[in-house]
């Protein structure tokens, strides 16, 4: 239960109940939160930092503007109030240009010698509320005119338009040259748009994404964006004309949920406040997006681009690198926008030329920022393929550790099967061959009576000795855990050991005064102690000694084994604690050489662990460590 709600329960002051209180616990829990985004250091430098790209991003943008500007006015047809080819000026073709003749009234005159019977009259605006009188159009899109000028006599069009009209007048050649080239452009526009599409369908086949769904929707408004412009003039239906008025708005929506969508931002969920706002704002920008006010319009649609920039500045701002592809593009995409809008606002400093307006009715200026995204979604898709190649090396490794780790394993089973076998055969072998001695010789049975039951001895040890080792590999060994004294295991083990210590002539020690409570199953701890014991005895010559001491270190029970045999060489010591081990330098050996192997895993069953010390020719340390209890 939260704070607050425990304190208004408890509280003698104010008493509410639960249901009252998690509303104004959650209300206040969220304003700290916010208030805290908005004045942490954390929350301060983002800000920051977000409005540093976007500043940049801003400046970028408007050298692009500058640059598209410069270009412009470099056309030999750059204003229109005398656009005239030197072709034409040299034929002997006057333009008076537009004059205002009354509010929204406009009149256009010029003169054309006799050798120019056909001149063309282009429309960059559709604003006019009529098509002049008198005028033919050349083809259904109704953006150019055949104009016939009598000879010797100046020819006058009026027209009606709510702003100043834009227009060229040009030989019939000239325009049949730009319209082709622009023709080319549109077909280089929808061919690369279907072409991203296609690549990136097969990806969302191969792989469904939100992301990869997202781009194929902008890249299907785009291709229909650019079908648009090839849709005649006129012959539109209401319906179909208000869809494609909204063209433009979704080509502005789009990036930005497309945005979203790559750089993973948060999108408001369903059934939210923020979402319902978010709506609203998506309704309101369409609604003003389709206006009639120019104006209005594109301002309507350079904040939703400016938008997009915000996004990618803040995706910088987080290090999302990656966002440099998207930025880059749509900054470029922007600048040609501007250039594209900048027209309806008639600004005195700009009048667009017949080259440019051809350009930007091919849509071209979107190109920019897809490329950009499918240069993102090809280095993610890139990176997830060598991810994909990684995993599947390491996996590959991994297979062949294994598979070596289990022939390693499987000729180990093998090595210590056939060296059983030979140790169970030469027991047998002796056992056998005193029973015939006996038989033919019943004299013999004092003299061969120690050998038959030492053999018997270690044919039970290793038989013994192998069931143990086969339970703990089946993890069938259960303990009977207690608290047991681990000095006083030691010191019996060591006092049962003395006998067959002294019989071969080795010296050994114990010190086991320290007391070593620990956890666990004494008989098995003395299983653990006894194989130490006796196979530090039995790798140590005639005339050495065995050490055996108990001490307390680091809060662990230790008990350490040092004898002064002839050790283990480096290269054995990690395979001491396999099965059937036997050290280099003990070429004839009486052990089942599983003692080691058993007593470490009784060690891990204690969560203990045996650790060796040895350096050849002086001696090997064995130390058995146990947690250590906290004495009675």
């Amino acid at each position: 239960m939260p704070p607050l709600s425990l304190f208004c329960q408890n509280s003698g002051i104010l008493k509410l109940p639960c249901s009252s209180v998690y509303p104004i616990y959650d209300t206040l829990t969220t304003a700290f939160s916010e208030i805290h985004a908005c004045i942490s250091v954390e929350g301060v430098f983002m800000r920051h930092k977000t409005s540093g790209y976007f500043l940049l991003s801003a400046l970028l943008v408007s050298l692009i503007l500058g640059l598209c500007i410069l270009l412009n006015l470099r056309c030999p047809q750059a204003v229109s109030d005398d656009a005239l080819t030197q072709e034409q000026l040299t034929r002997g073709v006057t333009l008076t240009g537009w004059q205002q003749t009354g509010p929204g009234h406009w009149r256009f005159a010029f003169e054309a010698p006799a050798d120019v019977p056909e001149l063309v009259l282009c429309l960059s605006t559709r604003s006019l509320d009529a098509v002049p009188e008198g005028l033919e159009p050349t083809d259904q899109r109704g953006e150019a005119f055949w104009v016939r000028p009598v000879p010797g006599r100046t020819s006058e069009i009026t027209v009606t338009s709510t702003m100043v009209p834009q227009m060229w007048l040009m030989l019939p050649d000239t325009l049949w040259h730009w319209r082709e080239l622009r023709s080319s452009l549109q077909l280089m526009a929808l061919v690369a748009f279907a072409s991203m599409g296609a690549g990136i369908l097969a990806l969302f086949c191969f792989k469904p994404q939100h992301e990869l769904g997202v781009f194929l929707l902008y890249l299907g408004v785009m291709f229909g964006w650019g079908l648009a412009v090839l849709l005649p003039a006129g012959q539109t239906g209401a319906l179909l004309g208000f869809l494609i008025g909204l063209y433009f708005p979704f080509a502005v929506l789009t990036p930005l949920w497309l945005c979203c969508s790559l750089l993973h931002v948060a999108l408001p969920r369903c059934g939210s406040r923020r979402f319902a706002l978010s709506v609203l704002g998506v309704l309101l920008f369409l609604v003003l997006g389709t206006s009639t006010q120019a104006v209005l319009r594109n301002v309507t649609l350079l904040a939703g681009m400016a938008a997009v920039l915000v996004v990618l500045a803040r995706a910088l701002a987080k290090k999302e690198r990656p966002a440099w592809y998207l930025l880059a593009g749509y900054i470029l995409t922007f600048g040609l926008r501007l250039t594209v809008v900048l027209p309806s606002f008639r600004f005195w400093f700009y009048r667009e030329s017949f080259p440019f307006y051809m350009v930007r009715c091919a849509r071209l200026y979107d190109i920019p920022f897809t490329l950009g995204c499918l240069v993102f979604v090809s280095r993610r898709y890139a990176l997830q393929f060598d991810r994909t190649e990684q995993l599947a090396q390491e996996l590959e490794a991994r297979v062949t550790q294994r598979t070596q780790a289990l022939q390693n394993e499987t000729d180990a089973r093998k090595s210590m099967m056939l060296n059983i076998f030979h140790d169970l055969r030469s027991p047998l072998f002796v056992i056998g061959s005193g029973l015939d001695t006996l038989a033919a010789a019943p004299d013999a049975l004092p003299t061969l009576l120690p050998v038959l039951q030492e053999r018997v001895g270690f044919v039970r040890r290793l038989t013994e000795d192998l069931f143990l080792a086969a339970k703990l590999e089946q993890k069938q060994v259960l303990l009977n855990e207690d608290r047991a004294r681990l000095e006083a295991l030691t010191a019996a083990v060591c006092s049962a050991c003395q006998a067959e210590a002294a019989h071969k002539g080795v010296e050994l020690r114990t010190d086991t005064g320290t007391p070593l409570p620990v956890w666990g199953d004494a008989v098995r701890l003395e299983q653990i102690l006894q194989n130490l014991v006796t196979n530090a005895i039995h790798y140590t010559p005639s005339g050495g000694r065995v050490t055996v001491v108990c001490a307390a270190e680091n809060g662990q029970a230790c008990v350490k084994v040092t004898d002064t045999g002839c050790g283990i060489a480096p290269e054995d010591q990690p395979a001491v604690f396999d099965r059937y081990f036997h050290t280099t330098a003990d070429t004839k050996h009486d052990s089942t050489g599983l003692g080691l192997t058993i007593a470490q895993e009784l060690a891990h069953l204690h969560r203990g662990e045996i650790m060796l010390q040895s350096e050849p020719g002086k001696g090997s340390c064995f130390t058995l460590c146990l947690p250590l209890l906290d004495a009675e």
